[in-house]
């Protein structure tokens, strides 16, 4: 089969490689769409990762091989890259996220991805798709689960008001999903001023601010709820917590799901004061995935909306969609999904 795979640093090639084979726990997928995730980006550009390794892991498309589940050749579907071990105490409990095995053998992390034409994928972590639900939408509930996860966390009662720094995908996604759940108004903050101006179109955001906007400061205070934020969520990776944490409520919960920043400060004093809860998001569970893709389900065509680019699953397409989200510097792309021919 044909992948789009590493060639080395910041550079794809086409490759021939052998076509996976389901078993045991396993099944295979035709993949037909594959979204491109922020973290791919840290592959791409980490000159370590060795040439011939085979991104992709938010994807969908048709039953290959259903293996021993029962699956028909042909069907529609999407899937996490799951692979933990079902019997941990993370597992019995619902965070599979955290389970020891979770990372091997994973699709497009540790195991060949979606970038190329099939993939293989645990069976127990596979959804079938409605005939209405587009399978390009399939392709995003990986990422959507991502934000969700830490939304879950924030606990939001209707009408209650929600920050978000951050407007790349995650924090486009943390901030539909929280409005879905009953936000109230949802303010994001982000620095391009394109991907701000992109933000302010969608109705589930009240407002987006961009942080080198000379008139930031005075913006976001007259956008603050009295008191300051009860919800926030970092979907950048803030280097100074400060500035969040001055902008929480007593007994707010600020939940970081970026990953950017090296390494981050606070105040103690600041945070104790509060009282804050400060959680991180990791990954997300199996019941944050099948919860997505029953949101996505329901509201297709704002999560449609999200899909700004389709791109063919040709080796300059992928190498051009990089450049332009990860290097650039002039992104204003919210998901770019590859389309791999039928």
């Amino acid at each position: 089969m044909k992948s789009i795979s590493l060639k080395g640093f910041r550079e794809f090639t086409e490759m021939e490689s052998e076509k996976p084979q389901a078993g045991g726990k396993w099944v295979t997928i035709k993949v037909k769409n594959c979204a491109i995730c922020g973290s791919d980006n840290m592959f791409w550009s980490n000159p370590q990762v060795p040439a011939g390794f085979t991104l992709g892991h938010e994807f969908s498309g048709y039953i290959e091989d259903g293996g021993e589940y029962g699956f028909k050749k042909g069907q529609k579907v999407c899937a996490a890259e799951f692979n933990s071990c079902g019997e941990c105490e993370f597992c019995k409990s619902g965070r599979e996220q955290l389970c020891a095995q979770m990372m091997l053998d994973n699709p497009g992390v540790s195991a060949p991805g979606a970038y190329g034409e099939y993939v293989k994928v645990r069976g127990d972590y596979v959804i079938e798709m409605p005939d209405d639900m587009p399978v390009i939408l399939g392709s995003i509930v990986e990422p959507v689960a991502v934000s969700l996860h830490g939304v879950n966390y924030l606990g939001i009662k209707p009408g209650e008001d929600v920050l978000v720094s951050g407007n790349g995908p995650i924090g486009i996604y943390a901030a539909l999903t929280a409005k879905i759940l009953g936000a109230g108004k949802v303010i994001m903050t982000g620095r391009s001023q394109s991907r701000v101006d992109f933000c302010n179109k969608f109705d589930f955001v009240d407002s987006c601010l961009s942080v080198k906007d000379p008139e930031y400061a005075e913006k976001l205070k007259a956008v603050t709820p009295q008191g300051g934020f009860k919800h926030i969520i970092d979907a950048v990776g803030v280097e100074d917590y400060d500035t969040l944490i001055s902008l929480a409520s007593p007994g707010a919960t600020i939940v970081a799901l970026g990953m950017h920043a090296q390494k981050a400060s606070f105040t103690p004093m600041n945070l104790f004061l509060k009282e804050l809860t400060l959680r991180t998001g990791l990954y997300f569970s199996w019941a944050d995935y099948k919860q997505s893709f029953e949101m996505i389900k329901d509201h297709q065509d704002v999560f449609m909306s999200t899909i700004t680019s389709v791109i063919p699953a040709e080796v300059d397409a992928v190498q051009a969609a990089f450049v332009k989200l990860f290097a650039s510097g002039t992104n204003d792309e919210c998901k770019i999904v590859i389309e791999h021919k039928d």
